[in-house]
């Protein structure tokens, strides 16, 4: 195993924690314990320091929280693939928080005047010096523009990028050694999964890619008075600090102070549902990181609010048609509409068995059948679906897994809300006014302009094409390719067979030539006879073995 310079500090930090919370069998599986130095310690004496006690689940979430940021957002990502990890493990990973100590405010002015090119006085009125919260890969300020306008500032952590691309390139090693040594990894392909989590984190570093989620999500609510969504202040914001408008609401989390205020929670999550179908299957562009937080109620009007868009998801024309198709079957017990949604939306490869794909799908649906609608949790559906989808080897988009998670943790939090509340009663009615608008008359019309594009570039190219394949065919230079799929598979199975019956001629023929001398034993030399016996011995000898092998096949 051969790592950049660098790296081997931090991977034999990583070894080091998995081999103290009791995972040195997995080490040395791996083939990495000469990284361990606490390896035979933590094998033999875990019992005396406790680490027994704890269950697996529990041991890998405390590796998370000791390995910092990156691990903890990883185990964060794993907590959403009910189709890789086994309910208790999800249950704990979920438990896993980024809350860290604040970074001194001294840092904070010079990574502001750094990245926005400017004097801090220059740049804001007023910059709280004590953060409003702080997490792993950032912290957030209260401030004032110069223009009085209040306003918070998000500012990333110093030199995060450079730990972050550290761990991720160990993360890729390990996920290798993984896929390469374990069954696990061999059918669940670790690799893939690190490069999701790297294509997701990487967006999370990036405040443009922030900055530009909260003015789309803002955009598709322009006209809706129930939903706010802060604005950016361009100006002010980079790739590691993001100022954005000042919203002065209760959070989620506050339940105390929602019930205090007069709110109703039932209605709060009655708006909440509406505003995430209309982002999921209207709009086709959804916040995805719905967590109490995040979400909250501004008690002059009541409308919801928004914070933290790191994580977007998006659906295009094509998967959004299909996703509503697929939620219009699953809550109308239709599995010929959810097959084929799910292989619209995924990527079938050759393992895919239609007929055992219907099979599971019909199972799923019977559990489903007898269930009134509010008593079925979309969120926890969807990762059933994609645990089939993966036991067939077919691969969903990275924003629909998105998309589960995103359902998963909001039915969470309209659990909490209210416990008797049902997004999907509403999600089915939703679903519906995707299809009429699939078939409007402004889509229609919009679907045949496009369309009347691409037919015109064939009809402009499709004589001249013509005429050169006739040219060719006309020369006798038209050349045809015909390729037979498994072609080798076929040829060496067709060698074998012709191996199997020439060999089983010449042995035949070697019998029947050595029965033919022991006739003649009288008028022929003593020696002759002896070693055509012998001869005809082997030859049994043989033909005995090659019919085993025949029947030992199954071929016969």
């Amino acid at each position: 195993m051969i790592l950049r310079k660098g790296r081997v500090r931090r991977f034999q930090k990583i070894i080091n924690t998995m081999a103290r919370h009791g995972f040195g069998q997995l080490i040395q599986e791996l083939g990495v314990s000469k990284f361990a130095r606490h390896l035979r310690f933590s094998v033999r004496k875990k019992e005396k320091r406790g680490i027994k006690k704890y269950s697996n689940a529990v041991r890998l979430r405390m590796v998370m929280e000791e390995l910092g940021t990156t691990f903890i957002k990883f185990g964060q990502l794993l907590s959403t693939r009910s189709d890789l990890l086994p309910r208790e493990y999800i249950l704990e990973l979920q438990k896993l928080q980024d809350d860290i100590a604040p970074i001194p405010f001294a840092q904070v002015k010079d990574i502001i005047e750094e990245e926005l090119h400017g004097n801090l006085e220059t740049l804001y009125k007023h910059l709280e010096e004590t953060p409003i919260a702080a997490a792993s890969i950032g912290q957030v300020h209260g401030a004032e523009l110069l223009s009085g306008e209040k306003v918070v500032i998000k500012i990333q952590r110093p030199h995060i990028r450079k730990t972050i691309a550290q761990d991720l390139d160990i993360l890729r090693e390990i996920a290798h050694l993984l896929d390469k040594y374990t069954n696990l990894g061999k059918m669940y392909h670790f690799g893939e999964i690190v490069d999701e989590f790297s294509h997701i984190i990487n967006m999370e570093l990036n405040y443009y890619h922030e900055a530009r989620n909260a003015e789309r999500i803002k955009k598709n609510f322009h006209d809706d008075k129930t939903v706010f969504i802060p604005g950016i202040y361009w100006d002010h914001t980079s790739t590691r600090v993001i100022t954005m408008e000042y919203v002065e609401g209760i959070k989620l989390k506050e339940n105390d102070r929602l019930l205090q205020a007069g709110f109703s929670p039932r209605k709060i999550a009655e708006n909440l549902s509406k505003a995430y179908l209309k982002q999921i299957l209207l709009d086709g562009y959804f916040h995805g990181d719905p967590h109490p937080g995040n979400i909250g109620i501004i008690p002059a009007d009541g409308r919801l609010f928004f914070l933290d868009f790191g994580i977007a998801g998006g659906l295009d024309e094509k998967q959004l048609y299909a996703f509503s198709k697929l939620l219009l079957g699953f809550l109308g017990r239709d599995v010929d509409e959810i097959l084929d949604s799910i292989l619209s939306l995924g990527i079938v490869t050759e393992q895919t068995d239609p007929r055992q794909l219907r099979l599971q799908l019909e199972r799923l649906h019977e559990k489903y059948y007898d269930l009134p609608l509010k008593e079925i949790n979309l969120g926890q559906s969807l990762h059933e679906l994609m645990d089939i989808a993966a036991k067939h080897h077919i691969r969903l988009p990275a924003d629909f897994t998105l998309l589960a998670k995103t359902f998963l943790t909001l039915e969470g939090l309209l659990t909490d809300l209210s416990p008797d509340f049902s997004i999907a009663e509403l999600a089915q009615p939703m679903s519906k006014e995707i299809f009429r608008k699939q078939f409007s008359s402004k889509r229609v019309i919009k679907s045949l302009y496009k369309n009347a594009r691409k037919y015109k570039r064939l009809l402009e190219y499709f004589p001249e094409r013509f005429l050169t394949i006739l040219d060719r065919g006309a020369e006798g230079n038209l050349k045809v390719k015909v390729e037979i799929f498994k072609v080798e598979q076929i040829l060496n199975d067709l060698n074998f067979m012709v191996n199997r019956l020439s060999f089983s001629i010449v042995l035949a023929s070697i019998i029947v030539g050595l029965c033919l001398i022991l006739q003649f034993t009288e008028t022929t030399i003593f020696r002759y006879f002896a070693l055509a016996e012998i001869g005809l011995i082997l030859a049994a000898a043989m033909g005995f073995w090659w019919l085993w092998s025949i029947l030992r096949s199954g071929r016969l």
